[in-house]
């Protein structure tokens, strides 16, 4: 289940009762902000606070995320990336055209 925030500074989306970005759920995460960027949202975050896992395909999930948000002209943000999920980002480079906070 993702659940979805709207603030003043832009939209956050979190994971939540899942600690596992995996084949199995990660659909729905990528429904979900594919909703916020067609919606116009301005920033999308990204909270990451209860993953701890992350498959190839939830990798996926965040390249496609940035995609979509540059072709919208919007932000696409991580917020609280667990160390093993960061040490992941980071050997396969995603670090760098990712925001991560």
């Amino acid at each position: 289940m993702i659940d979805v925030k709207k603030g003043l500074e832009g939209v956050v989306l979190t994971p939540v009762e899942v600690d596992r970005l995996t084949v199995t759920n990660a659909g729905e995460l990528k429904k979900s902000l594919a909703l916020q960027f067609s919606a116009g949202s301005s920033n999308v975050y990204l909270d990451l606070s209860n993953i701890k896992y992350m498959d190839s395909t939830g990798v996926s999930v965040l390249i496609s995320g940035v995609k979509s948000s540059r072709e919208q002209n919007r932000s696409f943000i991580l917020r609280n990336v667990q160390p093993d999920v960061r040490k992941l980002l980071s050997l396969m480079k995603i670090d760098k055209i990712i925001d991560i906070e």
